[in-house]
């Protein structure tokens, strides 16, 4: 008995000592898109209705958001499929407008060094929608988008374990190359292309 729970002891220190980082990670970012084309554009006024400027709402602008799972494939390989959240809006005294997307990706990445990466795949974004409220309520603009390609550099702020799972954190900074349409209707389509910068965490 005694020497079974030796054995048994001996194994499991075995199978510690030789445990390998996982091959899937969860993965999430939080960044902010910038550039592009504007969808929508118009001039604030004040109470004395004089012109205080412009605004806009641009493809490429805005809070990004994303969730998803990292897979390893070799040493240096891995594929990743995400699906995020993209939005950005204008506020005016008496309404304004939000703008929001779905962009779902699927890209595949080379490791460089243990803590840059470069990768590149494709993207489609669903659910594209600018809605008004307040005084601009009952306008809506919805879009479809002609699918996607996306560049991205990622820096880690540490190197990955090698032994185990534990948290990785790090930035990016990505371009994505797209254009949208109005939907259902005939037009020039808007330039998409734009970059988006932000921070990320692997598990």
């Amino acid at each position: 008995m005694k020497k079974s729970l030796i054995g048994l002891g001996l194994a499991c220190a075995a199978l510690g000592a030789s445990a390998e980082a996982p091959r899937v990670r969860m993965y999430a970012n939080v960044g902010y898109g910038f550039g592009g084309q504007p969808l929508i554009d118009g001039i604030w006024v004040n109470s004395s209705n004089q012109q205080t400027g412009t605004w806009d709402i641009k493809t490429g602008k805005g809070v990004v958001l994303a969730l998803g799972a990292d897979v390893r494939i070799t040493e240096r390989l891995s594929l990743q499929g995400s699906m995020g959240y993209e939005t950005d809006s204008v506020e005016g005294v008496n309404g304004g407008y939000k703008f929001s997307r779905v962009p779902v990706e699927l890209l595949g990445f080379y490791s460089v060094t243990e803590r840059f990466r470069l990768g590149g795949g494709v993207r489609k974004v669903q659910s594209t929608n600018i809605q008004g409220h307040g005084d601009a309520e009952g306008d809506h603009f919805a879009y479809t988008q002609s699918g996607g390609a996306v560049l991205e550099t990622q820096y880690f702020f540490s190197e990955p374990s090698r032994t185990g799972r534990e948290p990785l954190f790090g930035m990016y900074l990505r371009y994505i190359r797209e254009s949208y349409q109005l939907r259902d209707q005939q037009g020039d389509k808007k330039d998409g292309n734009h970059f988006a910068l932000g921070l990320l965490f692997y598990y």
